[in-house]
């Protein structure tokens, strides 16, 4: 892979972006991404640590963790309800429509 200079990252992204394949796996992992920040968020705003959250869910800090930095690959709905209803909170999943200008959802809220 060649080198890109910062100041022009975003071009060389666009570029890429142009690969379906490449597109696939980058939205995936921004999504992945925005979750697992949504995530950390949530649970430092109930100031709890890790070990805590991993201890009201019955599972290790190391499986917090793999879901904070988005390395946990087998993250279920079952368990981002367990994590939700673990800090007070729900579930909210909408499908927005796609605007031509904005193909792909991003967005964790």
């Amino acid at each position: 892979m060649k080198k890109v200079r910062l100041e022009n990252i975003e071009k060389h992204l666009k570029e890429e972006l142009k690969n379906k394949e490449f597109k696939k796996a980058y939205e995936t992992e921004c999504v992945k991404v925005a979750l697992a920040q949504k995530i950390a968020e949530l649970r430092e705003d109930e100031e709890l640590t890790q070990v805590e959250l991993a201890k009201r869910l019955g599972v290790s800090q190391q499986f917090i963790s793999q879901i904070e930095t988005a390395e946990e690959r087998n993250l279920t709905i079952e368990t981002l309800i367990k994590i939700a209803a673990s800090l007070g909170r729900g579930i909210n999943i909408s499908f927005p429509r796609l605007s031509r200008h904005h193909q792909s959802c991003l967005r964790v809220v």
